[in-house]
């Protein structure tokens, strides 16, 4: 299994059942080994379908981030003066 080059970057699964580009995130197998699953589905991936992508490489096979109603948590938050904007 490749391992993420930055610890923003997410995995990112070609997985043969769902047929598609899907998150991917890190589990155990029943012999405490390192696996990738689908989001979706939960099939393990070979780890020649991992790679690894940022926000923007999620956002494109239709994954996005979202921030609750209230915003991030700070007071000015969603008053155009948050750095998360």
């Amino acid at each position: 299994m490749a391992s993420a080059a930055d610890p923003t970057e997410f995995p990112i699964v070609h997985c043969p059942v769902c047929e598609r580009d899907v998150l991917g995130y890190l589990d155990l197998d029943e012999q405490e080994q390192r696996v990738t699953r689908c989001l979706e589905c939960a099939t393990v991936a070979a780890a020649v379908a991992i790679r690894w992508g940022d926000l923007h490489a999620i956002e494109a096979i239709g994954y996005g981030f979202v921030l609750p109603e209230a915003g991030c948590g700070r007071p000015d938050c969603g008053q155009g003066r948050c750095g998360r904007d």
